[in-house]
């Protein structure tokens, strides 16, 4: 059973377990990533030759628009209802410098917003989502109480 009914409108415990998920920004942080390098690529190779920072350019923007498509893409999978300023985002990325860090920008607003929405607090993990611990919920891992240890005289107790 798909979880849709004939009205087309989802339902079921699955859908809300789905709604209950925190909302995450996939690719903004590579976004920065990609910013910076190509930045100081772009800086570098313009004191060497305008034609081949004019091409590292254009390439970062590719790219740039790539991973902006990739990113809306993911967060609508995610629920977040974006309009037509996606259309917007994506050429704008192919055409302007500084496109990329208004988007970071924005998203994170977007996410934050959504998040808060969804009654998830800054703080608070998701449902089924890890935590920075690595486990789920109320799952817990024992760690070792005392280092094993590692010499013969602590091993033997002797002095």
């Amino acid at each position: 059973m798909s979880g849709t009914s004939d009205d087309g409108y989802r339902r079921g415990r699955r859908v809300e377990a789905e709604q209950r998920q925190r909302v995450r920004s996939v690719y903004r942080r590579l976004l920065l990533i990609i910013w910076t390098i190509g930045t100081v690529m772009a800086l570098a190779v313009f004191g060497a030759n305008v034609s081949g920072a004019f091409a590292v350019v254009v390439v970062m923007h590719i790219f740039f628009s790539g991973l902006i498509w990739a990113d809306i893409r993911a967060l609508r999978k995610q629920g977040v209802e974006w309009g037509l300023s996606r259309h917007l985002w994506f050429a704008s990325a192919l055409v302007f410098p500084f496109v990329t860090l208004l988007y970071c920008w924005y998203v994170g607003r977007v996410v934050r917003r959504e998040n808060e929405r969804r009654g998830l607090s800054e703080d608070e993990p998701s449902d089924g989502a890890a935590d920075e611990t690595g486990t789920k919920g109320d799952e817990t891992t024992e760690s070792p109480k005392s280092p094993e240890p590692s010499t013969e005289r602590e091993r033997t107790g002797s002095r």
